[in-house]
């Protein structure tokens, strides 16, 4: 069976004290539910939402679920995701469960964009606050995806 892979970055974040503490602009948390709503009319149904815990991703993460009527308690964070590099990034989805066939990962720039060109050549440039792109690997185990 295909693995499904859907990288987003994070929405529009306004400022805080903490980088870490930055919360989603209303812009931000707007954009994140309309990418969810057309996730669903494209027919995707996640196994499962895996996000970066920095507050800016997290409520990126609410606002997709929201939209796509996935369920809040089961989002996971991954503390390893926040201002990851690609490598890392990379790491963190061999490691995904191999019943989980279509995922969700929301992280940060530039990580999430150097990883999304790594898999898609054609992609050019870095990820906009709040875009996606979705992936497709022939694959039964998250662990036999390669970069390009």
């Amino acid at each position: 069976m295909n693995k499904t892979l859907i990288l987003m970055r994070h929405g529009e974040a306004g400022t805080a004290v903490r980088d870490f503490d930055r919360p989603l602009t209303e812009q931000g948390a707007e954009k994140c539910r309309i990418q969810g709503a057309l996730l669903t009319e494209q027919g995707v149904q996640l196994s499962t939402l895996v996000t970066s815990p920095a507050l800016r991703a997290f409520s990126s993460a609410l606002a997709v679920a929201q939209a796509m009527h996935y369920p809040e308690t089961q989002i996971m964070t991954d503390e390893a995701l926040y201002n990851a590099p690609a490598d890392a990034l990379f790491n963190a989805i061999q490691g995904f469960e191999d019943s989980w066939h279509t995922v969700l990962l929301i992280a940060h720039n530039p990580g999430i964009s150097v990883l999304a060109r790594s898999f898609n050549s054609t992609i050019s440039a870095d990820l906009d606050v709040g875009d996606f792109c979705v992936l497709s690997f022939p694959v039964f185990h998250w662990q036999d995806i390669r970069v390009c």
